[in-house]
């Protein structure tokens, strides 16, 4: 797909020479107490600022964003996902997974590409939009690392409306129940009710 790339791009991309980036736009706004904490991340070795969509923005290089995985594009529409790897050893985005409400916040990923001179080439295009459908945070004595899951906007089509069967979910409610901490761990159906 073309995506309506610039000439400069198309020039770069036709010297051969490609050094490609990942500028990643989460928005972490909690809509419910309007606790605000968008980041933009680069998987780029320094600062990038660009102005995506008009406005100027520092996408910075701190290490946080450790890849996107599971990228692929259908010429159908369909619910795509992928997962936005990102660094928990300061804590600072498990924090924020934790205290804010961060489901079906908007996260934007650009693909932009850096001249010879390391210089990124104007106009970055959206290589994927969605929100936030679901984390998992991973803690060993080792490493540390939370994984967004972000689905395209399909997702909603084939969403059901309500509670889930999860701890978040229940805690959110009765912030004390722990009775369904292991819900995720329970492969089978459960069944409420007579059955």
């Amino acid at each position: 797909m073309a995506r309506g790339l610039t000439s400069a791009v198309k020039t770069e991309l036709a010297t051969g020479n490609i050094e490609p980036v990942l500028l990643v736009d989460i928005d972490f706004e909690d809509e419910e107490t309007d606790d605000s904490e968008r980041v933009y991340l680069t998987n780029a070795s320094f600062d990038i600022t660009s102005s995506v969509s008009g406005t100027s923005r520092t996408y910075l290089a701190n290490g946080h964003l450790r890849g996107i995985t599971g990228v692929s594009e259908t010429n159908t529409p369909s619910k795509n996902s992928l997962i936005v790897n990102l660094s928990g050893v300061d804590q600072t985005y498990i924090s924020v997974a934790l205290n804010l409400n961060i489901f079906n916040r908007d996260v934007y990923i650009y693909r932009g590409f850096l001249d010879t001179n390391l210089a990124l080439i104007a106009d970055p295009f959206l290589l994927f939009y969605g929100t936030i459908d679901e984390y998992k945070i991973t803690d060993t004595t080792k490493s540390a690392s939370i994984n967004l899951t972000v689905t395209s906007h399909w997702g909603n089509f084939s969403k059901q409306s309500g509670r889930t069967t999860s701890d978040n979910s229940q805690r959110r409610f009765f912030s004390s129940d722990r009775g369904m901490e292991f819900s995720a761990l329970t492969v089978s159906e459960i069944k409420w009710g007579r059955v």
